[in-house]
């Protein structure tokens, strides 16, 4: 099939090594985004005289046709296209003929992957601070439920202090809540229309109304220097990337507690059976393994975030088609943050107290703290009270343990 660019003799292993994964990425994620903007494009050519009325509703119809035929499963994005512009321009050229051909004028793949990336990533942004606004509420109101629940506080992962089940979750809460202005600033900044910067040097000859994109594809503003438009890229998907990871990290920490808390050890917390997976060998296993795959993910997607950060790291301003390999990780970082977030929407409201294993739990230890700031209360200084009640702590608890280890041998005597 032929390409924007000519090369209809190029090498197949070539071919193959040089598109990638990208064709498959823009018919499964990026095509709906890639209309939007030409369908701004087209309008805005109108606008300015380049396309006649008429023109311009072929292209409008012929863009929503695609878009159908998309939301079917018709349409198909081909690796000898090596994206989806060119199956959308290619379609359009086939079934409506020269009009086809006029759609590209004022615009290169450089900015027409900029836009569609840029309009992905504001969608998923703010598909991640509603995610995480519902996950901080639900969060909240099981927090408020549990908060009269006792449970031992942990620091170095060895009992520290006494907390309540509801205090732990809360606190989780507040995190979640706090990613919310991250995204909402990351979103600014990449609330900005780079249509019109064509491969990074704008059009000469042709006065392209680019305030007349942004406004037809919601953009805030235009992003004004055609050469920034171009350095953007990369860019701004590492700094989406960096704004999600606040709440990637946090629900990953989650995750961590939950396998603890849940371990038969402790037995502190349990979700439903729906919840928790099995084992082809073991039949009395219940496995959280939910949260195993949580953690891992949350490494997978540091490591999205820093190939893209990577990639761009290395490269001077202007267009390098590395970038192209960014492509692929920001989806796949995208779908891992929503996908975790939905899942814990799912699983925090239904998130059980042990009350029973959590009340056996709070046993002296956990108090020490507390009796040395009683001691402080009574005019003891602080150094001397922590040290008279940490020798008193650990004299009745080798008087226990003497207790315990004898008990054996006595029984035994008095059996005799």
């Amino acid at each position: 099939m032929a390409k924007l660019w000519g090369g209809d003799g190029l090498h197949p292993l070539v071919e193959a090594y040089t598109v990638g994964e990208d064709y498959r990425i823009d018919g499964d994620y990026m095509l709906p985004f890639d209309l939007q903007a030409s369908e701004a494009h087209a309008m805005m050519l109108s606008k300015i005289g380049v396309l006649t009325a008429e023109e311009a509703q072929t292209l409008k119809k012929a863009l929503k046709e695609i878009g159908e035929l998309w939301r079917e499963g018709k349409f198909k994005v081909e690796r000898s296209q090596e994206d989806g512009h060119t199956a959308i321009e290619q379609y359009i050229t086939e079934k409506y003929g020269e009009v086809g051909k006029k759609i590209h004028t004022g615009r290169s793949r450089n900015d027409q992957s900029l836009t569609m990336i840029r309009l992905f990533a504001l969608d998923r942004l703010r598909e991640v601070q509603r995610l995480v606004a519902e996950l901080a509420a639900a969060a909240k109101a099981r927090a408020t439920a549990l908060e009269g629940v006792p449970m031992p506080g942990y620091t170095h992962m060895q009992r520290a202090m006494p907390t309540t089940v509801g205090r732990w979750l809360d606190a989780f809460a507040c995190g979640w809540e706090d990613a919310s202005p991250l995204l909402a600033a990351a979103a600014r900044v990449l609330d900005q229309n780079p249509l019109g910067s064509a491969a990074g040097f704008g059009i000469n000859g042709l006065q392209l109304d680019r305030a007349e994109t942004a406004k037809l594809m919601g953009f805030d503003r235009v992003q004004e220097n055609p050469m920034y438009c171009g350095l953007s890229r990369g860019t701004f998907e590492n700094v989406a990337l960096q704004a999600m990871s606040f709440a990637m990290v946090l629900s990953c920490r989650f995750a961590t507690d939950m396998m603890m808390f849940t371990q038969q050890e402790s037995a502190f917390l349990r979700l439903p059976d729906n919840f928790v997976t099995g084992s082809s060998i073991m039949p009395q296993k219940k496995n959280y393994d939910l949260f195993e795959i949580m953690r891992a993910n949350g490494k997978v997607f540091g490591s999205l975030q820093l190939q893209i950060q990577e990639t761009v790291v290395g490269l001077g301003s202007g267009y390098h088609r590395d970038l192209q390999n960014t492509k692929k990780a920001f989806v796949e970082a995208c779908e891992l943050c929503t996908s975790t977030l939905r899942l814990l929407i799912e699983a925090v409201p239904r998130l059980e107290a042990r009350e029973g294993n959590l009340k056996a739990a709070m046993t002296e230890d956990l108090f020490v703290t507390d009796e040395v700031y009683k001691r402080v209360a009574a005019g003891t200084p602080f150094r001397e009270a922590y040290a008279s009640a940490k020798a008193d702590f650990f004299k009745r608890q080798a008087q226990r343990e003497a207790e315990e280890d004898g008990a054996p041998s006595k029984r035994a005597k008095n059996g005799s």
